[in-house]
């Protein structure tokens, strides 16, 4: 959800620091308070799947946690022929509608080389015919570490050849695809070494119950390690204004880890799978050994809930909804259908289909919550690009001022339009970012991808740096602000002022560190003669290259700068 910023003067007689209270009787000083306006991006189309694109303010309702919000500023589609803009009420300006931006994100943990090969030649075929001019486009690969193969650009030479190299590169997930492939074959064959009916068939589910455990455990971990990255990654994109287009690209990933292999498990072990004519299926469900078994097969639902990832992939969506990025979830390659059979190994429809629908979930709540698409025909790329693009060219843009400060929590939205017969897709929830949360956002945005701004003129100068003992490297940083660039108050003799300096690192292997806050105290004689204020920080960096990224909020006044300077450290 992105937030366009109203700043109001407002005045005031006296500030208030982190100490005293300033002198009485002071200059009237301008108070600059910052009005958040929430967009939300809507998709209206008919019953037959076209756009509706004639529709007024007054045809939408908007709400906020179930409260109805007054729309303060409504844009039609672009799409529209002459895109009629119909302001809110007398005096209101139209939002303005931000450059097309793409962003190809290539998740590799959970993409088979060869579904990956297929997609990005039609991709690199077709994505030409589906861009304007104008229209910036950013490549991502995830691996377990994000990395930005392409920066947003509308060079398409750049694009093809970076595309090119995406299709034959990284074999990343290949580990874990096998992992998925033989965990079944494992249980099968712990099946298969034991007698069935006996005491050795009961210690025999016992294994296929650790076994499922064990991968669950680690699926688990894949995916947490996917939502991280992600979430650090959507993030990062604070920098760039108005709607984005993530178009994420894999095979599919578990909302439920492990719950295939759980399924299985299950099945061969309580009882069902006798009658579905299971090989080596076993009825342990009556069974007195369960009194001594650590795994019942009986409570795979209630064991499978610590598994579930639905609640990290909501917040995911919440934090994309507060920088306006949707996500169109593209499925490359849906499990095959396997006939009951994976390497000799055969498995019921029910556990299949269990497979197929977790790993489909995922691309369901990501995009529904997004306000996106969930596209699953992995044939059809032109057509999920043009989905892309239409939604672009015809959705509609609602702002309005929300009803609760910059609180941190998550807000629930709804859209209502009185005309029957249609369907509306739009982002569902947002949440409300304090400002020193979004001001970290941006630092990591100037970090990664060279997103700044620098109204307060600061400089940012590495003057030296020293080696430690365990390959990691102290870069010295002095951060110079200009006093003149600052909004100072007189006290008495002095002049005071207040700004808060946020830093953050990346070093050679995308590793980056925390961004870091200090907020310093500034007392300067009104005599000054200084014309900078310097702030020396050290951050550590391992490799011989990275980059460091710094923010410097101005506390009494409005401003923040971002800026970036590269690192190049002995031996780089």
């Amino acid at each position: 959800m992105r937030y366009l910023k109203r700043f109001l003067a407002v005045g005031a007689a006296s500030a208030i620091l982190a100490g005293p209270v300033y002198g009485q009787g002071q200059p009237v000083f301008d108070e600059f308070v910052s009005v958040e306006l929430v967009v939300v991006d809507v998709v209206v189309q008919d019953g037959t799947g076209e756009p509706v694109l004639d529709l007024t303010e007054d045809d939408f309702r908007l709400f906020q946690d179930g409260v109805a919000v007054e729309i303060s500023q409504f844009t039609a589609p672009p799409g529209r022929a002459r895109a009629a803009v119909a302001p809110a009420g007398a005096g209101t300006p139209s939002a303005t509608l931000a450059p097309r931006r793409i962003v190809i994100f290539i998740d590799n943990l959970h993409l088979h080389p060869n579904s990956k090969r297929r997609v990005f030649e039609k991709l690199g075929r077709t994505l030409d015919g589906h861009l304007a001019d104008e229209d910036e486009v950013m490549v991502v690969s995830f691996g377990g570490t994000t990395r930005v193969e392409l920066e947003m650009t509308t060079n398409r030479r750049a694009l093809k050849s970076v595309l090119r190299e995406q299709a034959d590169s990284g074999a990343v997930s290949l580990l874990a695809s096998y992992d998925e492939m033989r965990i079944l074959e494992v249980m099968q064959q712990i099946r298969f070494s034991a007698n069935q009916g006996t005491e050795l068939g009961t210690q025999a589910c016992l294994g296929v119950g650790t076994v499922a455990h064990s991968h669950a455990q680690q699926v688990y971990g894949r995916v947490q390690a996917t939502v991280s990255e992600l979430r650090r990654f959507v993030n990062s994109l604070a920098g760039y204004e108005g709607p984005k287009m993530l178009l994420h690209v894999s095979d599919g990933i578990p909302l439920v880890a492990g719950s295939e292999a759980y399924h299985y498990a299950t099945e061969l072990c309580d009882g069902t799978g006798l009658n579905k004519g299971i090989p080596n299926a076993v009825d342990m469900s009556n069974s007195n050994a369960l009194r001594y078994n650590y795994w019942d097969p009986t409570q795979t639902a209630a064991t499978l809930r610590e598994f579930d990832t639905a609640d990290e992939w909501s917040r995911l969506a919440s934090d994309a909804n507060t920088y306006q990025v949707s996500f169109y979830t593209f499925q490359a390659e849906r499990p095959s259908n396997r006939s009951g059979n994976v390497d000799g190994t055969r498995t019921s429809f029910d556990v299949e289909k269990e497979g197929e629908r977790n790993k489909q979930d995922t691309l369901f709540l990501l995009a529904d919550e997004t306000g996106g698409a969930a596209l699953l025909d992995a044939k059809e790329v032109d057509s999920a690009l043009q989905r892309m693009s239409d939604d672009s060219r015809f959705g509609y843009q609602l702002a309005f001022e929300p009803p609760t400060a910059s609180d941190g929590r998550l807000h629930r939205l709804r859209v209502e339009v009185d005309r029957p017969g249609i369907d509306l897709r739009y982002r569902k929830s947002y949440r409300s970012k304090p400002l020193e949360e979004r001001i970290e956002d941006r630092v990591v945005s100037a970090l990664l991808h060279g997103r700044l701004e620098n109204p307060l003129a600061v400089r940012l100068d590495v003057t030296e740096t020293a080696a430690g003992k365990d390959g990691t490297h102290t870069a010295h940083v002095r951060v110079r602000v200009p006093l003149d660039q600052l909004v100072l108050l007189p006290e008495d003799d002095v002049l005071r002022g207040l700004f808060t300096v946020f830093v953050a690192a990346v070093n050679e292997f995308e590793q980056m560190t925390p961004v870091g806050r200090r907020t310093v105290p500034l007392s300067v004689p009104i005599t000054h003669t200084e014309e900078a204020f310097v702030y020396a920080v050290d951050v550590p960096v391992r490799g011989a290259k990275g980059a460091v990224a710094v923010a410097v909020q101005d506390q009494l006044g409005a401003e923040i700068s971002y800026l970036r300077e590269n690192l190049q450290l002995p031996g780089g």
